[in-house]
């Protein structure tokens, strides 16, 4: 039984991708993200390829020493998707002074998470490095790293959160003039520091440190100025960060706590997998930094289609179209199919081109083409998580039951079962590989039937 309207049958749903409007926002919000995505993953991508110049101890101990990072990146992503939930469905409603409010409170909460990892990076990088491999050589350079590039943390958070709450008001081309200011600064300042060009001393680990930071400054600088000075829709302005309706705390800490924990277990989760790739051994660390970066690329629509569908999931809910929303979740659902089939395959197609740009031994690029292999098995079920879980559900405010998918299958199943394949069985680094990842495939079981009953949509405003 249908929960809203008629009985959809031989996929008439598909049709609501025929409104030229939807399509026009769907496509004007994901083609701007995709972009913005890939020209960050391009900034990560020269990373690895200037210090892969260095070494495979250079680069693997920056990538451990990145995952730190990387947990508090995906808590601020957490802390906006799950703020946006609230900014796009207030969007539709045409409450703005609301949207304000919201903002400060996931500033705020962003500032105190930033000031926290920035001093324990800082601090106690050796002891945060340990926990992610017993080799002695990739802690000493990944702890010089990571005391340097911590202070990055705070202006990159912030960075994100506001570009991220202009999404849900359709406001996305700023977010590509930040990041490819970032892409060519970082690229540039990578160059002079970690080589000693122009006169400056080669500070190798170090140099990329400093570059990320000075990077991370103009980032920042120049999205505060959009929001501050330059951006009408919301009509922000630095007293609604002191000034604003208390009660909409309860409303943040309602819906975005179920994110924030999400996001956590994830990252946590994901630091669990580089533990058992770390004592299998350097090389599995080495193959799947460039296979993680070569997934982002070859995923970089799936995510900015994910985003855009949150958005107008959001907006469409707000604006009380039910069965619209429906439909349009179901259709996208099968259209994210088949570009998660495409990316699979481009995965496989670049594998060697990809490879031939590190400079690792002949043994780790033949270990990296197989896990990359493994990947692209992966990134077909991975897809649907993104566009099913965290565009569909999420959009619709059914964040616990996405809470409940993320943390379950990867703390419950596909952790325990890759540290027996990985440390107790001595099964090979590709195999280990899809069962670390295992949780993509159970998350689309489980999600879709999820998806096609309806249940999910629920306005969360008030």
């Amino acid at each position: 039984k249908p929960p809203f309207g008629e009985r959809r049958t031989h996929l008439t749903y598909l049709s609501v991708l025929r409104d030229k409007a939807l399509r026009n926002s769907l496509l004007g919000i994901a083609i701007p993200i995709a972009l913005q995505n890939l020209i960050t993953y391009m900034t990560g991508m020269m990373d690895t390829i200037m210090l892969g110049q260095l070494g495979e101890v250079e680069l693997s101990s920056a990538s451990l020493a990145n995952q730190f990072g990387t947990i508090f990146m995906v808590l601020t992503l957490g802390i906006a998707s799950g703020a946006n939930v609230l900014l796009s469905q207030y969007w539709g409603k045409g409450d703005t002074a609301s949207i304000r409010s919201i903002l400060s409170v996931m500033y705020r909460v962003t500032l105190v998470l930033g000031v926290g990892f920035t001093l324990a990076g800082r601090f106690f990088p050796g002891h945060i490095l340990s926990v992610f491999s017993p080799d002695t050589a990739l802690i000493q350079a990944g702890a010089r790293y990571l005391s340097i590039v911590c202070f990055s943390y705070l202006l990159n958070g912030m960075t994100n959160v506001m570009l991220m709450s202009l999404r849900s008001v359709g406001t996305v081309g700023i977010s590509i003039v930040v990041y490819v200011t970032s892409l060519f600064a970082n690229t540039f300042l990578n160059w002079v520091l970690i080589f000693g060009k122009l006169g400056c001393p080669a500070l190798g680990i170090e140099g990329a440190a400093i570059a990320t930071v000075i990077a991370r400054g103009i980032e920042f600088s120049i999205a505060l100025f959009y929001i501050l000075r330059m951006e009408k829709k919301i009509g922000y302005t630095l007293g609604h960060f002191f000034r604003y309706d208390r009660s909409f705390i309860r409303d943040f800490a309602v819906n975005v706590t179920p994110v924030i924990l999400n996001e956590l277990a994830w990252s946590l989760g994901n630091s669990m997998v580089l533990v058992v790739m770390g004592r299998m051994g350097r090389d599995f660390v080495t193959a799947n930094t460039i296979t993680q970066v070569a997934t982002q690329v070859v995923q970089v629509f799936i995510i900015g289609l994910s985003n855009a569908t949150a958005v107008i999931i959001g907006n469409s809910i707000g604006a009380g179209e039910r069965q619209r929303t429906w439909d349009l979740a179901r259709s996208i659902v099968v259209v994210g199919a088949a570009f998660g089939a495409m990316a699979a395959a481009l995965m496989l197609l670049l594998r060697g081109p990809f490879i031939s740009l590190y400079n690792v031994p002949e043994a780790t690029k033949a270990l990296t083409s197989q896990v990359m292999a493994s990947a692209a098995f992966i990134i077909f079920f991975q897809s649907h998580s993104f566009i099913g879980l965290m565009g569909i559900l999420r959009g619709g405010g059914d964040n616990r039951f996405v809470l409940f998918c993320e943390a379950f299958f990867l703390w419950g199943v596909a952790i325990p079962a890759g540290f027996a394949a990985g440390l107790w069985l001595g099964l090979p680094a590709p195999l280990v590989y899809i069962v670390l990842r295992s949780d993509e495939i159970i998350k689309n079981i489980v999600g879709l039937p999820r998806i096609w009953g309806g249940k999910w949509i629920r306005d969360v405003t008030r």
